[in-house]
């Protein structure tokens, strides 16, 4: 690291000026939440998506397994043909239940023998964990009713539902590691977008650029310090979940930093690229604000995905949060390594290639 490197470095950065767009995000942006969430948003869970290994392959399993879709509340998204495929969609979040006919369930349940149904539930979330353990019950009651098998003295099918990740359904469990995506993006752009368009409007990145500091040594210069605000801040949280809330760190610190390396990527490049379109400090802030509702109702952070309509489904595969919640929860909760949770990392990581691409070359542009 050379002196004028690390001059830049240890320099502290903020942004510039006003003009007519601020009044336009003023009109525009709750214009365009309202109608984005007014469709967008739907607090009642249904359509989870369940993975069926039926193994009795029977009219009477087919009928239990039609029963789930019919209620509205399951979509049958996968068969699979073993437990290990079974717990493999469970754990890498494929789907958010998974029901287990065992063979010989039709004979068991017609002979007054008891057939053992089993249901596995994702309990790192747990408003739909709760829906999925109480409606599947309702439904297999009302499918035994339905079957004509509920005067038999022994229960025909004994069922048994059991939450993974989070069998208590603690809501700490569920949100508390979502906070460190959600506070990282809120602000280490906010941060460094300010910091930047201040030194502009002080007229410091003029002064600066007059000096044997070349561009490239400026920018990357005032990124280093946010990325430490950001690993600490990202330390800090986990820290006061694990000692405060008892949230369990169940894979990799190791792996938990680097996926957190690469979302502060992808947040510097956010505030470096509201900082190249604000003309001030306000408008910056407003900017990265306006990004915020998005992250928090689009990505998972609250609601379930699975209940949006597909539009707005897919617009929330553009946030970065998105993809940062579930690798985050799967390292926390489920102990889940890189190549459990590459199908989350290589979107993020091209994420962050693309943002910090477009900022550096918008920034080094209005440098020259």
């Amino acid at each position: 690291m050379n002196d004028r490197f690390r001059a830049v470095v240890q320099k502290e950065f903020i942004h510039v000026r006003r003009d007519r767009r601020t009044l336009a995000l003023i009109i525009l942006m709750p214009v365009i939440q309202l109608i984005l969430y007014g469709y967008g948003i739907n607090t009642d869970v249904k359509h989870l998506s369940m993975a069926v290994y039926d193994e009795d392959q029977s009219p009477l399993s087919r009928q239990l397994v039609e029963s789930f879709v019919q209620s509205a509340y399951f979509d049958v998204t996968l068969n699979v043909h073993s437990e290990k495929e079974l717990r493999a969609a469970l754990d890498l979040g494929r789907v958010k239940a998974a029901l287990h006919i065992p063979p010989g369930f039709a004979k068991d349940a017609l002979g007054n023998r008891g057939s053992k149904v089993q249901m596995l539930i994702d309990g790192t979330d747990s408003n739909p964990a709760n829906t999925a353990l109480n409606t599947s019950q309702s439904i297999v009651a009302s499918f035994i009713q339905s079957q004509r098998l509920a005067e038999l003295v022994v229960s025909p099918i004994d069922f048994r539902p059991r939450l993974w990740y989070n069998p208590d359904l603690k809501s700490s469990f569920f949100m508390i590691p979502g906070l460190v995506g959600l506070l990282l993006q809120l602000l280490v752009p906010m941060i460094t977008s300010t910091a930047l368009v201040r030194e502009k409007e002080r007229g410091n990145v003029e002064q600066l650029l007059v000096t044997p500091i070349r561009p490239y040594e400026l920018i990357f210069g005032k990124m280093v310090p946010y990325v430490l605000i950001g690993l600490f801040i990202a330390v800090l949280i986990i820290a006061g979940a694990w000692g405060l809330f008892h949230v369990p760190i169940r894979g990799s610190f190791v792996f938990l930093m680097i996926a957190t390396f690469i979302f502060l990527l992808v947040c510097l490049g956010i505030g470096l690229l509201a900082s190249t379109i604000a003309e001030n400090q306000q408008q910056a802030a407003q900017i990265v604000m306006m990004l915020a509702p998005p992250s928090i109702l689009l990505s998972g952070f609250i609601f379930p995905r699975e209940t949006m309509p597909w539009p707005i489904y897919y617009l929330g595969q553009l946030i970065p949060l998105t993809y940062f919640l579930k690798i985050i929860r799967g390292i926390v909760l489920k102990g889940l390594g890189p190549f459990d949770l590459w199908d989350q990392m290589v979107p993020l990581i091209l994420i962050a290639v693309a943002v910090m691409t477009l900022s550096v070359s918008r920034f080094k542009k209005r440098l020259t």
